[in-house]
């Protein structure tokens, strides 16, 4: 009993790790950022990421979740998601260019510099997924550090040079700590699992089936954050929104958390599932209290130190309030409450049901933040709260309709993956 809790608690570690370095690193480019570009720009780079992670999530869930959940190994579903990377990234270029064009975040370097980042960045997110498909945590974690470590050393010699930071050196490093990760992924990894076919459509029903729905739900949370940060730079400005940016960085510890757990709960649902081992909501939901007191206690001791940590963070150009904070705490809350319930779902193949419970909360959370900074834009510290508030209840609704739909086998799971041990 002991050996299979270590290797439980490695694997969920690891996860969890490998969250901790990229978000860790992200914290710190973000810091760079408000250090050395100012508001005006630190603004922008919060809507490039915001635009980057949306565009990875509708990847990643479409792909990354496929390769966990399907049978990677079946010529028709391996050539479709060949299809699917090719139309993806050239789709999620298309919109990070618009975005940055469209809302004027850069200038043409730094335009260029972002759509070579989106298809660095898709690509090296397929190989990460296939590290986590093989519940491979400790290489995973050593490609993130890879990024990481590759990133930060260019701009540190940029720093010693004198070099002054603008928006495309820092979209220039990551790209060039994409390269390298990238390269390094693919020596770990065995060719059997990056072997890519003739890229075909005829087996896109099959892994529609699963993604469409899958994709849908999991794009909810991104594109909602996208649509308010455009909306507070649209409304109240850019300098407004930096300011809420900023303040998010003291929920990161807390969120790293929940989206490491993510990473972990999805593959291992999915090893349980194909091991015949029944999911029960009541795990899924012990999971979500879990997670729930930890961002409480991370939300707590992050308000308790923001009068020495706050002018650490912005370098003296704004101010954090515990108001903003707390809106932040109330997002995380929600993330947890809904995140091992919709693992699960995933895991069985019932996306839909969570895309429409979590559609109905972000459309509502959307309309009252639209709303309140239409009539009045000087309460944009407060849109996390109406984006945050309604997880609980949407965790309540999808624990309430999981124990009442019927956990389907192994053989009624469409195209399970059967090489999980691969």
């Amino acid at each position: 009993m002991a050996g299979p809790l270590r290797k439980i608690l490695a694997r969920a570690g690891g996860s969890v790790t490998s969250q901790a370095v990229t978000a860790g690193g992200s914290v710190v480019l973000q810091l760079i950022a408000v250090r050395f570009l100012g508001p005006e720009a630190f603004g922008a780079y919060a809507i490039m990421m915001a635009v980057l992670v949306a565009v990875t999530t509708v990847y990643s869930s479409w792909v990354g979740d496929s390769l966990n959940v399907l049978d990677r190994f079946n010529p028709r579903v391996r050539a479709a998601l060949c299809a699917s990377i090719l139309g993806l990234t050239t789709g999620g270029t298309v919109v990070g260019v618009a975005f940055a064009l469209l809302l004027d975040l850069a200038d043409a370097p730094g335009v260029a510099a972002f759509a070579l980042l989106i298809v660095l960045w898709l690509p090296q997110e397929s190989a990460r997924r296939l590290l986590n498909a093989r519940l491979e945590f400790g290489r995973l974690v050593l490609n993130d550090l890879v990024y990481v470590g590759v990133t930060l050393a260019i701009l540190a010699g940029l720093w010693f040079t004198g070099t002054a930071f603008t928006l495309t050196w820092i979209l220039g490093a990551m790209c060039a700590g994409q390269v390298v990760s990238l390269a390094l992924t693919l020596v770990l990894l065995p060719s059997v699992e990056y072997r890519l076919p003739r890229p075909r459509l005829a087996g896109l029903g099959e892994v529609s089936a699963f993604a469409a729905w899958r994709s849908a739900q999991a794009s909810l949370r991104p594109v909602a954050l996208l649509v308010m940060r455009v909306a507070i730079d649209a409304f109240a400005g850019r300098t407004v929104l930096a300011a809420v940016e900023a303040a998010r960085l003291l929920m990161s510890p807390a969120l790293t958390v929940v989206q490491g757990a993510g990473s972990y709960l999805l593959p291992t649902f999915v090893r349980r599932r194909d091991a015949g081992v029944p999911i029960r909501p009541r795990n899924a939901l012990a999971a979500s209290v879990v997670l729930i007191v930890g961002t409480l206690a991370c939300g707590f001791a992050a308000i308790a130190v923001l009068g020495q940590v706050g002018p650490l963070i912005t370098g003296g150009a704004f101010t954090l309030d515990a108001i903003t904070v707390g809106g932040w705490i109330a997002y995380t809350v929600s993330f947890s409450a809904t995140l091992p319930l919709a693992m699960m779902a995933a895991a069985y193949t019932l996306s839909r049901l969570v895309f429409l419970v979590r559609a109905a909360e972000t459309g509502i959370g959307l309309t009252a933040m639209l709303v309140m900074l239409a009539v009045a834009p000087d309460l944009a510290h407060l849109a996390p709260y109406c984006i945050g508030f309604g997880g609980l209840a949407s965790g309540f609704l999808l624990w309430w309709h999981l124990r009442k739909v019927p956990v389907p086998s192994r053989n009624e799971i469409p195209h399970a993956t059967t090489h999980a041990a691969e």
